[in-house]
């Protein structure tokens, strides 16, 4: 039997077909079981099919389950119909899961008075959803809604009300909302769940002074005890990202980067407010934009300092990795920027004008410093969370400008065997069609490479007779699109890489072609791949 060059991709689309199978096979489960007279239903059979059916956001399956159960007399429990209500949301159908809310209150009078009465409502979930999609206008709705239902709004509303408000823009909504909250809560000013909600409402709308405000009117023994990473995050972005001029603190006049140092300092002091992998690669990459390459390397000192702290305590608490693809990324490159600005320099000043070679001697200390830094960073991406594919794609990209193909093509490994990226999102028809949208130069050229090295290593394998038959050979179609969504406006920055990498780095070289109907599209022609094999297939990426 023929095998496709990428078998994992036909495993992966079953899996996922019988997962999606699932709700369909309990519903069948469920009614063979309601046509039988002699078997009973009860309350945890409707439960269980309403939970799978909006798991998989079959909603309206969910419904026909409650009113065929209706119709035997069983009442289905009320945490039943809030999952159907989510999943009517989750579905953007908000105002269709709004509406049932009425009548569930007539119905369910004793529930939602105990929900209330703890301080939480049935609005919950539903604001759960709201927030995930960042519909400020349904959240305004429900609480509307809670109004007319003389339900009291809880603090959690108006604090999902700011962040999706403030997600879409709506500045005047969301300068409301904290001013009545202030009023209308005062001691959640001392809460920071809502003190985090502020700060990222703000944050969101660029508006770090008034953060900065609400940091230096803080109580220093309440932030200690009580202040979370998560909050002094939003200080920190605050901090770091004000304008190059100074900030008032409580205590003395400080430029921004320091202000930001002294909230740093504050974290590691704090035994609740640890720096996290957030901390570290939000403050390196605002160093990087302003191209302060000495600060980001004193700060990956301290990065490694916390990260051995971890170490030391993990037997005790699990603690996450400080260490992340962006703060990496940022090292990387500072390290190459101040090599060439040390370079240079050497060259400038010549201490030993008689002594030709001190520059030279220079140069190779400065490499070898060079080599001894990066080998140490490289060393932490083994350990490095991939799941993040933005992230990743910075990283692999950094890699990959400053040459560093083998450790580029060692994440990308790691990102395709954590599944990161799916393959059948990017590699179909055999392996010959490989769709780069969405994906940047370094992961694109990477991708390439590793097709290419499949390509090369199914056709050794059946040349050997050691493989099973494979695919025949294809045109190899790379779908680049035209540029219109690179970083460089209408200039597509992905295909000339692919170019390069097709026709400098293969041997013999892989003239690529345009696709004459589609621009987006390249073409490797298959007498070309055929050359390319029978010649060894070198591809110098490495």
């Amino acid at each position: 039997m023929r095998r496709q060059l990428f078998p994992l991709t036909l495993q992966r689309r079953c899996t996922f077909s019988v997962a999606a199978m699932d709700w369909r096979q309990v519903v069948s489960n469920y009614r063979c079981k309601e046509n039988d007279k002699n078997v009973s239903l009860s309350k945890k059979d409707v439960e269980h099919v309403v939970r799978v059916c909006t798991q998989n956001d079959r909603a309206r399956e969910a419904m026909d389950v409650v009113h065929r159960a209706e119709k035997r007399g069983i009442l289905t429990p009320f945490d039943s119909h809030i999952q159907i209500c989510c999943s009517w949301a989750r579905k953007g159908k908000p105002e269709r899961a709004l509406s049932m809310i009425p009548r569930l209150y007539n119905q369910y009078t004793k529930e939602f008075q105990k929900l209330t009465s703890n301080q939480s409502t049935v609005y919950d979930p539903l604001l759960s959803v709201f927030k995930s999609q960042g519909d400020w206008r349904s959240t305004y709705a429900a609480i509307e809604q809670m109004h007319k239902l003389k339900i009291t709004p809880s603090l959690r509303a108006f604090q999902v009300l700011m962040l999706t408000a403030a997600k879409a823009r709506q500045t005047n909504l969301v300068m409301t909302t904290i001013e009545f909250v202030e009023k209308k809560f005062p001691n959640s000013l001392n809460e920071v769940a809502t003190l985090t909600a502020m700060c990222q409402a703000l944050l969101s709308l660029g508006d770090y002074q008034r953060v900065m405000e609400i940091y230096n009117k803080m109580d220093d023994n309440w932030a200690s005890e009580e202040a979370n990473t998560i909050l002094f995050n939003q200080f920190l972005s605050a901090a770091i990202r004000c304008e190059d001029r100074t900030v008032r603190s409580k205590y003395e006049k400080l430029s921004n980067f320091h202000l930001a140092m002294t909230i740093l300092d504050r974290m590691r002091e704090s035994q609740q407010a640890k720096p996290d992998d957030y901390t570290f690669a939000t403050f390196m990459m605002e160093l990087t934009k302003r191209g302060e390459w000495a600060q980001v390397l004193d700060l990956f000192e301290i990065m490694l300092h916390a990260e051995e702290s971890n170490r030391n305590t993990a037997i005790k608490t699990e603690k996450k990795s400080v260490i992340s693809a962006l703060s990496c990324s940022a090292v990387i490159r500072a390290l190459h920027n101040v090599h060439r600005v040390n370079e240079s320099e050497d060259f400038k000043t010549k201490e030993r004008p008689n002594d030709k070679r001190a520059p030279l001697r220079s140069t190779n200390a400065q490499k070898r410093k060079l080599s001894h830094d990066l080998a140490i960073v490289l060393r932490l991406l083994g350990t490095v969370d991939l799941r993040n594919i933005n992230h990743v794609s910075t990283l692999i990209d950094t890699l990959d400008e400053f040459k560093l193909f083998i450790p580029a093509r060692q994440v990308f490994r790691r990102v395709m065997d954590q599944r990161s990226i799916h393959e059948t999102q990017w590699r179909y028809r055999d392996g010959y069609n490989i769709d780069l949208h969405g994906l940047s130069k370094g992961v694109g050229k990477c991708a390439i490479v590793s097709t290419l090295e499949e390509i090369k290593l199914a056709h050794k394998e059946r040349s050997d007779g050691a493989g099973p038959e494979i695919a025949p050979l294809q045109d190899l179609r790379i779908i680049t699109g035209v540029g219109k969504r690179s970083q460089v406006f209408m200039k597509p920055v992905l295909r000339q890489a692919l170019i390069d990498l097709l026709t400098k780095s293969c041997h013999p070289p892989l003239w690529p072609s345009i696709n004459p109907t589609n621009p987006g599209v390249m073409l490797v022609r298959q007498d070309a791949l055929r050359k390319w094999l029978a010649k060894g297939g070198i591809i110098r990426y490495s």
